[in-house]
């Protein structure tokens, strides 16, 4: 065989030194307790994911200690959205301007004097 370095090892005359091994993302350890996340920590967990997933929402319209409060706090805030949603939906907006006129004067002079009085005379 050769003596070749590979990328990424060290050679045995380093490696002869016990180092500490690197952590592992989401490797459970005999330090945790259990390895389950406290239920503080997936109300949280919730309470992000959900204002990522919605704008509309606010942290202050998902309070909570458990992830069971803040479910219910989320399914509270979506059913108000919706309301106001359709609320607005339902509000009668006339389609375009609203008409532009101005009683016309029905003799000539009457006419003269509407005239006379944009003119300001």
């Amino acid at each position: 065989m050769s003596e070749e370095p590979v990328i990424g090892a060290e050679s045995v005359a380093e490696n002869d030194a016990e180092e500490p091994a690197e952590p592992v993302i989401g490797e459970v350890t005999d330090d945790d307790e259990g390895g389950d996340p406290s239920e503080g920590e997936l109300a949280g967990l919730l309470r992000e994911t959900l204002l990522a997933a919605h704008d509309d929402l606010s942290a202050d319209d998902l309070p909570g200690e458990s992830a069971a409060e803040v479910r219910e706090r989320y399914v509270a805030a979506r059913a108000r959205i919706e309301r106001e949603a359709a609320e607005a939906r339902a509000a009668q907006v006339p389609a375009g301007a609203p008409g532009r006129f101005a009683p016309a004067p029905a003799s000539a002079f009457e006419k003269i004097r509407e005239g006379l009085t944009r003119l300001g005379a």
